[in-house]
């Protein structure tokens, strides 16, 4: 038996949608993307993500609250976002990826791999320490 909740095509397809978005339940996220809310009990809809380009924000979990534009005859509901409480700054921000993490800017980039290598490339690499600066490794090569 599967652990992914069904899909009730039938019941995704509103008869007549709102024309203007609504607040819905994320109830699952399955493997290819696609998002399952519930704007109210018993009528869940199959959504696609907007994508904005902002890999910044907290991943979606099951039961957070979503803007959605209703699905139509002929195309899926499309989650517009996640609401939630404004934060103006962040503490910290964590980036993860599974195989590598570059933050690339013209001629200089830093590289992280998963196999623990790190990259760091430039025209001139300045490191600056108000206090002490220590170089530890097993072996350090210069030139």
């Amino acid at each position: 038996m599967s652990s992914t909740p069904a899909l009730r095509m039938a019941a995704v397809q509103p008869s007549a949608p709102p024309a203007s978005p609504v607040r819905c339940a994320l109830l699952a996220i399955f493997p290819d993307g696609r998002l399952q809310v519930e704007a109210a009990p018993g009528e869940p809809w199959l959504c696609d993500w907007l994508d904005t380009g902002s890999s910044l924000s907290p991943a979606l979990a099951v039961g957070d609250t979503l803007l959605v534009l209703p699905p139509s005859l002929d195309a899926s509901g499309v989650v517009l976002g996640r609401i939630g409480s404004y934060q103006a700054q962040r503490a910290a921000v964590v980036l993860n990826a599974t195989e590598s993490l570059s933050l690339r800017c013209g001629e200089s980039s830093l590289e992280m791999r998963a196999d623990g290598q790190v990259l760091l490339r430039g025209e001139d690499v300045l490191l600056r320490a108000k206090g002490t600066q220590r170089i530890r490794a097993g072996t350090v090569a210069i030139n």
